[in-house]
């Protein structure tokens, strides 16, 4: 069944507002979804890209569980319905203790099957379930889309060692004024009419414009235009290739876009072949965005995806 069945599925399936508490005492809220009968159900854990928000893929979600799956999406701490400050301050560590948080949180859910987790991510979190994957056996199938892999390495095959350090003077000027007392420092995602001209931005590339800001399906709840500087630090700092040879016995299935100027796929293909078996690679045309959009790779990929679960936590009981 794929994504054009997915009202069908909204019909069949029970939607739960929930919320948990991570570490600091964050309290982090999304949904369970699971198909209209008795469980417990095998679980697919879902968390969106860099600052985005899981309003943006409810429709695959929806997917899944017209396929057999429960599903436990949650906003990332800091971003969309779940608390943190300052907002939309991007911790990859911090995030992937939260990952094995809503672990737990499917262990402790009676209509979630705690012995059939499985991981799905996008992007920045494709990055995140690679190393929760690698870190926690209670996960035994991960899928990562488009995956992030190294921040320093893209930002040199992207940018360039000039922008490199035009980003560490920026952080240097941001880490003068938090020492003094003032508050993070922000710099805005993409290039929305109320960013002035002479003003740095993430993202200059169109298409990311377009899914995070011009698309219409809205920007996502809870999401804005504007992370920490800081966050572009930690970025920097974050390599998942250390991890990937760890990620064995759990089956990974990884989908990389063969034009992907976000997330370049050489590197992705790098850590792929580091990966041990078992392992599938899923290859799509065009570039980071491909499978993200239904009119171009989305029901290719999400459908795989299905498969990969199917095969690796089986279908529901009942």
């Amino acid at each position: 069944m794929g994504l054009k069945d997915q009202d069908v599925a909204a019909a069949t399936s029970v939607k739960e507002d929930i919320e948990f508490r991570a570490d600091n005492g964050v309290m982090l809220r999304g949904w369970v979804m699971t198909p209209d009968s008795e469980g417990p159900h095998p679980t697919i854990v879902m968390t969106a890209g860099f600052s985005s928000v899981i309003s943006r893929l409810e429709t695959i979600a929806d997917a899944f569980v017209a396929r057999g799956f429960g599903v436990l999406a949650y906003d990332h701490r800091t971003c969309g319905s779940s608390d943190g400050e300052p907002r939309q301050d991007i911790d990859p560590v911090a995030q992937h203790r939260d990952m094995q948080m809503a672990l737990s949180f499917v262990e402790q859910h009676p209509a979630l099957d705690s012995d059939r987790i499985g991981l799905w991510g996008i992007s920045f979190s494709g990055g995140n379930a690679l190393v929760v994957a690698a870190m926690d056996r209670r996960v035994k199938a991960v899928v990562c889309q488009v995956p992030f892999i190294s921040g320093h390495e893209q930002s040199v095959l992207g940018a360039g060692q000039g922008a490199i350090a035009a980003l560490n003077y920026n952080l240097n000027m941001d880490r003068q004024g938090r020492l003094k007392g003032g508050e993070p420092g922000r710099i805005a995602l993409v290039r929305m009419p109320d960013v002035p001209a002479d003003q740095p931005v993430v993202f200059e590339d169109a298409a990311d414009y377009e899914y995070l800001a011009g698309s219409y399906e809205g920007t996502g709840v809870g999401w804005t235009n504007s992370i920490t500087i800081r966050s572009t630090s930690w970025v920097l700092a974050y390599d998942v290739r250390p991890f990937m040879r760890h990620i064995s016995p759990t089956p990974l299935m990884m989908v990389v876009a063969g034009d992907d100027q976000t997330n370049p796929p050489s590197l992705a293909l790098e850590a792929y072949e580091a990966a041990l078996e078992p392992k599938e690679l899923v290859m799509i045309s065009g570039g980071h965005y491909g499978g993200y959009w239904p009119h171009l790779s989305r029901d290719l990929v999400t459908d795989a995806a299905a498969r990969w679960y199917e095969t690796h936590l089986g279908k529901s009981t009942h």
